[in-house]
């Protein structure tokens, strides 16, 4: 096998141009009798600094900026004779916007000088559901509530609830997080079960999808991280070391650089994690569940020239954490533990041939590997398993905008290389299954074209189709036409949104083999289905977006999901190894309201509301993979393990100019799960509070204190059971923390 310096060298020679984020900005800039300002000047500038972009409205007043960096932003014109004018908004990742500026003209009797200032507050050509967080949108947030990947979708994605064995139910059937990382996907699982995860300290933007996928999406719907990395060229030679701990054994160190020598800016960040109750444990007190672990991210950015950008992301991640027992397997001493490794590069290039044509291309890695270690007791079931995977891909989209229209046309060609080995010994156990050792190779090939435009005034349209064709146990492909559109009431300044999807989900990357042997080669042959498939489905979805005031929004969605093979991850007995299942379909539907309220500088408020209500059936005979000791009859009815009929959450933050004083609460609310042949659990609710203050300034280094206190009421709740021989789940307890972050 080639090295991977080698196998980058040589995929560099392939192609002509790679990148990452490819976002553009234009607009018209027009006085206030609608009449265009040629010649006006226009700058964009991101809010935390760094280099500000400049250009000159044309002869019909329109100006661009091509290949801009997602996140907050700042946008200001000015010609003669008239006010400047400003303009404060949030650029998603990859979604194209369109602004129109207005300018006042100055008064003869009027001499001093006056700004307009606007703050753009819903995204006026979105046609489906997101929510955009920026790095300072993060910063503002208690560090529990972003601690981990699931904490932070956990607390600000709508519908999202946790769910057995640390699985994390997102909207629809989903049970899986995708990563969609500096324009790169990957089939990896990104919850800890299964994968040691990155931290969210790293990012610059996430935007976290739930609906309204364009033909650039694929793989895992339901719960999309869109996800841009900081870079350093903004950091000037700045940092952060942040030391947080907390009770039960909860202590986290971290640490990040940044800067820019000359055309090259550079990122780096550590991290190392410990926690005395690392999974949620089966019982309401924890027993042998301590996990640990480190993260290390590095990115190097170098402009080469004017039409020419150049990162390269680097990231490690490795998690050890023990298997949580119940009392009697404490008692004769199971030892079970797990440890998870990965490792991604991402290498891109960014060419521009003019403002309205950009190549863009990616070349990306990741070797991951799992080991679940079995217990030295000669008691308890024994299950041991392995696992290691290999993606090597490469991904070209190449955009150009023509009189409105923004066409976007890529490939993405991906590798798979897939080792898995597992021995179950019951000790006894009635249950028996035949070991298992393999390799797979496959891979995925997709193309898709898209365009974006405006066919009427305040319509905007996202019309495109997708092509995916996947083989790793089975070769399967599928054709998806997606539309989206979006009309914008200027007047009550609203937006109503619809769109239509049609999905395909390969299966699931983590012991897909394993599932279908064993839907081949179960003992009892009533449990052979066969392999795991891939989850095709038809997406629909209605929304509306409501301005409140500047910075206040509300947003109201209703989704229906129907589809085919639908996933679910099923437990081999009691083995603590977890496979891909089908079920023959599938329906899920719901509604979703969001209020937010970014932050109010004239009283320091900030806050965020939601609560979401859906339902999800699916139906049978199980089709794919492990089926379990009680099969389906067609079309026979359940309700999966993760199903909540509501839940909501909820933050309201205080901020004082006194020494950066603040504080504020988390609130989260769950009407319980289903259980197998039983009533739902209990509702839950629980409620985190907060606060910090900066200890010392001196710009610009300071040092900031935080304290938090995480299920105040020390609500143990129970929180999900996949089956009558999987125990329940129970809820953290209680811990009280706090953190030193010193700024320099």
């Amino acid at each position: 096998m080639l090295s991977y310096s080698l196998r980058v060298v040589c995929l560099i020679l392939l192609v002509s141009g790679v990148a990452y984020a490819q976002t553009a900005i234009e607009g018209t800039v027009r006085n206030a009798a609608g009449q265009p300002v040629p010649n006006a000047s226009v700058s964009l500038q991101h809010r935390d600094g760094g280099t500000a972009l400049t250009t000159v409205s044309n002869s019909d007043g329109k100006f661009r900026f091509s290949g801009v960096e997602a996140g907050a932003c700042t946008l200001q014109a000015e010609a003669a004779n008239y006010f400047k004018a400003t303009y404060e908004f949030v650029l998603r990742p990859r979604q194209a916007i369109s602004l129109n500026i207005e300018l006042q003209a100055k008064e003869t009797l009027r001499q001093k000088v006056e700004v307009q200032s606007s703050y753009l507050t819903i995204d006026p050509e979105k046609t489906g559901s997101s929510y955009t967080f920026t790095r300072q949108d993060l910063e503002r947030l208690p560090e529990p509530l972003i601690e981990s990947i699931n904490d932070l979708v956990n607390n600000l994605m709508p519908g999202a609830s946790d769910s057995h064995d640390n699985f994390l139910a997102v909207r629809g059937t989903e049970f899986s997080l995708h990563e969609f990382v500096n324009g790169v996907s990957f089939l990896d699982n990104a919850q800890p079960q299964f994968s040691p995860g990155v931290s969210p300290q790293i990012f610059e933007t996430v935007d976290l999808m739930t609906g309204g996928f364009t033909p650039e999406y694929g793989n895992r719907f339901g719960g999309v991280l869109d996800i841009t990395t900081r870079s350093g060229a903004d950091l000037g030679g700045h940092g952060d070391v942040n030391f947080r701990g907390a009770t039960v054994e909860n202590y986290d160190f971290n640490a990040d650089y940044g800067g820019q020598a000359g055309r090259l800016g550079y990122y780096f960040f550590v991290d190392g994690f410990t926690s005395g109750r690392y999974l949620d444990p089966p019982e309401p007190k924890q027993l042998f569940d301590f996990g640990k672990g480190s993260r290390a991210t590095a990115q190097f950015d170098w402009r080469a020239g004017n039409n020419d950008s150049i990162k390269l992301l680097l990231m490690g991640s490795g998690t050890t954490f023990q298997q949580p027992n119940i009392t009697d397997d404490q008692a004769v001493g199971r030892d079970a533990q797990r440890h998870l490794r990965q490792y991604t590069a991402i290498l891109g290039w960014l060419h521009t041939f003019s403002p309205q044509t950009l190549l863009h291309t990616s070349i990306y890695e990741r070797t991951s590997s799992d080991q679940v270690l079995p217990t030295t007791d000669p008691d308890t079931p024994l299950s041991s398993a392995s696992r290691s995977g290999f993606t090597l891909g490469i991904k070209s989209d190449f955009s150009h905008s023509w009189r409105g229209h923004f066409f976007k046309a890529g490939i993405d060609f991906v590798r798979l290389r897939e080792g898995e080995g597992f021995f179950f010994d019951g000790r006894g156990d009635p249950d028996v299954f035949p070991s298992f050792q393999d390799w797979g190779k496959g891979g995925q090939a997709s193309f898709y074209v898209q365009d974006h435009f405006s066919p009427i005034r305040n319509l905007t349209v996202d019309l495109g189709l997708r092509y995916d064709h996947f083989d790793l146990v089975d070769a399967d492909q599928q054709a998806s036409p997606r539309v989206g559109l979006a009309y914008h009431v200027t007047k009550t300044k609203s937006v109503i949104h619809a769109a239509y999807n049609r999905l395909f989900s390969p299966p699931p990357i983590e012991y897909s083999l394993l599932a279908s042997f064993i839907g081949h080669n179960a003992i009892n042959p009533a449990q052979r289905v066969g392999n795991v498939r891939p989850y095709t489905q038809h997406y629909y979805e209605v929304g509306w977006a409501q301005e409140i005031a500047p910075r206040a929004s509300l947003e109201l969605n209703a989704y229906l999901h129907t589809g085919r093979n639908s996933f679910e991850n099923h437990e081999i007995s009691i083995s603590r190894i977890f496979v891909p299942i089908n079920f023959d379909a599938a329906r899920s539907k719901g509604i979703e309201l969001v209020a937010n309220m970014r932050q109010l500088e004239r009283f320091g408020i900030s806050g965020r509301f939601q609560y979401a209500l859906a339902k999800t059936y699916f139906y049978g005979p199980i089709t794919g993979g492990f089926a379990g000791d009680e099969p389906l009859v067609a079309r026979e009815k359940i309700i999966p393990a993760f199903d909540q009929t509501h839940t909501g959450t909820a933050q309201i933050f205080y901020h004082n100019q006194w020494r950066g004083f603040w504080a504020g609460s988390a609130l989260r609310y769950g009407s319980g799960t289903i259980i197998e042949h039983g009533p739902r659990l209990p509702q839950h609710f629980t409620a985190d509070l907060a606060a910090g203050l900066t200890l010392w300034k001196t710009e610009p280094r300071y040092l900031d204190l935080e304290f938090d206190i995480t299920n105040v009421g020390n609500s143990i709740y129970q929180i999900a059971k996949e089956s009558e021989e999987i125990p329940i789940q129970y809820a953290p307890s209680r811990t009280v923390g706090g953190s030193l972050k010193f700024h320099f």
